[in-house]
């Protein structure tokens, strides 16, 4: 299987949790055309649902082991990461990431169905770098904004397990 996107999709995915400049978006000019389909990752002749499978999930494996790696770093921003301002921003962007996960298991185990298991459109925030600079203000409904998406997500995942648990404080954080 070729990993040609691999770097790509790292060097994204890792930026997410930096404040380092990213690169300027590409100009809709130098876009590819709307007919062009984008290529594949697996060669045509192995085009089958299990090869196309197992490519998919080499890539949780692939972002998990990178997560670790990017963990285990020493960090050059330390201070910076420090600020309250900062560690907000992270996980509220943290958490808008997760969501699509919390769905994906959640309506994938059948807890949700149909449109309850849609997501509405990601505003910009959630795909910008983490930074200390955004008003208080605007933490503060970014926060909302992650409350209301991921409610009925939660909502599901937690009944499930207090049901298979029997532990009614099962999705407590207190």
């Amino acid at each position: 299987m070729r990993l040609t996107i691999l770097p790509a999709i790292l060097a994204g995915l890792l930026a997410v949790g930096c404040d380092a400049k990213q690169p300027p978006a590409t100009p809709a000019a130098e876009s590819p055309p709307a007919t062009q389909p984008q290529a594949g990752n697996t060669p045509s002749e192995d085009l089958d649902p299990f090869v196309v499978m197992i490519g998919a999930e080499r890539w949780t494996v692939i972002l998990d082991r990178a997560m670790e790696g990017a963990i285990e770093a020493p960090s050059t921003a330390a201070a910076q990461n420090d600020n309250d301002l900062y560690r907000a921003d992270a996980a509220l962007k943290s958490g808008a990431a997760s969501v699509i996960e919390l769905r994906n298991m959640v309506c994938g185990r059948g807890l949700l169905t149909g449109d309850a298991c849609n997501l509405p459109e990601f505003p910009a925030w959630t795909h910008e770098p983490p930074n200390s600079t955004t008003p208080l203000a605007e933490l503060d409904q970014r926060s909302a904004w992650l409350s209301e998406v991921m409610d009925p997500f939660t909502t599901a995942g937690c009944e499930a397990g207090r049901k298979a648990t029997s532990d009614d404080m099962f999705c407590s954080v207190e």
